[in-house]
């Protein structure tokens, strides 16, 4: 009974009990399979001339005529040369891929973590980089990156923007060249990424709405220089008996470093044999030697004789560190005194517009600055002579001191 071909009813099947295969009269290729502990449809068709056996699903979890549909397809597939249990088990190794490909996802902290490894970042970029991640960006520290959608980019862009919309670009910046990073380090046994997306961060160009920020311009004026060096020069202050306050603003003013490289400053970037300073940490990682003009390095001169440690702004009360931060208070007391606003960043720029206000040639005022231009071929042969640039510094000082009145 169990070979003869008949007609599949429910009837039939319910009251089927001996264990063997019933096939359908009706759909060739079509039976059902009985054992002792149920009874399953199945399809039977030669595939390039093997004969294949393959399940379709349980009787009682479909009805026969739901098994019939499926038969029909899976026939018409087979006749076409497709194996349904070569593409099941396809379908259960990609499973399996899939998996272990997900377990694999690195959430946002790992990768994190990896860029560290990977990447020099300078102690101001690494200050911004943790605060993106642990403060602007910690609702996704434990989100894998490839489940970190364009959604989750402009919605929590927009609630970063709501406060600061630099802190917004600033947190999607970090956040883009991690995931860039990631899809390069992180891949699988065949050389492929983990990470088959794109990043997410691509949608803000894309509908330009990143935040445009005005670049800061401020400068201390020539009309106000007078009285902000008079106000510098006659800062006091309890525990500024080394006038670390003084000097350290000077510095800024008649050099152009940034203020980490000035709080940074070390003695061995101080020639004061021949009268040379260094930046040992600039932006563009090339150091920057200046001549120092007659009151710098006098001021240098005065600082060595007082020297605490390493740093030329040493402090002792920053036992961590080892030298001056957070001048800040001191910077508003002389913005009270002088009627002058600035930030440090703009004593940068205030010995930019001297310098570049002086009948020096352009190599020159590029020196001083530290500027290159990639495609100035002229510049890598034009040497600058260390008169022109030490008269230059002396010029860009007795500007600054133009307005000094000692002893006011």
């Amino acid at each position: 009974m169990a070979n003869t071909r008949i007609k599949l009813t429910k009837t039939y099947i319910d009251n089927l009990s001996e264990p063997g295969i019933y096939r359908d009269s009706e759909l060739i290729g079509f039976a059902i399979r009985v054992n002792t502990t149920c009874k399953t449809y199945v399809v039977e068709k030669k595939v390039n001339g093997k004969a294949i056996r393959s399940t379709i699903g349980l009787h009682g979890n479909l009805t026969l005529a739901q098994a019939r549909i499926l038969a029909q397809g899976l026939l018409s597939q087979m006749a076409q040369g497709y194996n349904p249990n070569q593409i099941k088990k396809e379908k259960r190794e990609q499973l399996i891929i899939n998996d272990k490909v997900s377990k694999q996802q690195p959430t946002l902290t790992i990768a994190y973590d990896e860029y560290l490894k990977h990447r020099k970042l300078k102690s101001r970029s690494l200050e911004d980089y943790n605060r993106a991640v642990n403060q602007y960006l910690s609702e996704w520290k434990n989100l894998k990156l490839i489940d970190i959608t364009r959604t989750h980019v402009h919605e929590k862009y927009a609630e970063l923007t709501e406060n600061s919309p630099a802190q917004a670009n600033i947190a999607m910046a970090v956040f883009r060249a991690i995931f860039n990073f990631s899809v390069e380090h992180f891949l699988d046994e065949q050389d492929n990424s983990l990470i088959n997306t794109t990043n997410p961060v691509a949608t803000l160009k894309a509908k330009r709405t990143w935040n445009k920020i005005k670049r800061r311009k401020g400068y201390v004026k020539q009309e106000q220089i007078g009285d902000w060096v008079n106000a510098v020069m006659n800062f006091t202050a309890l525990r500024q008996e080394r006038n670390t306050v003084r000097d350290f603003l000077l510095t800024l003013v008649l050099t152009g470093f940034r203020r980490k490289e000035c709080e940074t400053l070390t003695w061995d970037a101080i020639d004061l044999k021949y009268g040379w300073i260094t930046s040992l940490d600039p932006k563009n990682d090339d150091p920057h030697t200046l001549p120092m003009g007659d009151r710098l390095w006098e001021i240098m001169k005065s600082r060595k004789e007082q020297q605490y440690n390493d740093y030329v702004f040493a402090s002792p009360r920053s036992k961590l560190k080892g030298y001056t931060t957070h001048l800040y208070e001191a910077k508003a007391k002389v913005i009270e005194a002088s009627g002058v606003e600035f930030t440090f960043h703009d004593l940068r720029r205030t010995f930019s517009s001297i310098a570049e206000n002086l009948d020096y040639g352009q190599y020159t005022i590029k020196r001083l600055l530290n500027h290159t231009v990639s495609s100035d071929v002229t510049e890598g042969y034009v040497q600058i002579s260390d008169k022109k640039l030490r008269m230059a510094m002396q010029e860009i000082e007795d500007i600054v001191f133009s307005g000094y009145e000692k002893g006011e």
